[in-house]
């Protein structure tokens, strides 16, 4: 009887998976719930900081979860 070759599969390389620390508008917006438009006019209106790297507008993550936290908070104090 012949013998069967198998084909070894190769293994796939793939990048390191993680979460960034800082979000670009849409990916901020998104992480939020809100449109992008809403997010600069946080941002515009002094509500929530971002910083930019050359051009782009960045907002840390943990900048947003405190925003989020204060919403609650006022939320649950009414």
């Amino acid at each position: 009887m012949p013998s069967k070759s198998l084909k070894k599969s190769k293994p796939t390389l793939t990048a390191p998976t993680f979460a960034p620390r800082n979000l670009s508008v849409p990916d901020a917006a998104q992480y939020l719930g809100i449109g992008s438009w809403a997010m600069r006019h946080l941002h515009w209106d002094g509500i929530v900081r971002g910083f930019f790297i050359g051009r782009r507008l960045l907002f840390d993550k943990s900048v947003l979860d405190s925003y989020v936290d204060g919403l609650v908070k006022e939320s649950l104090a009414q």
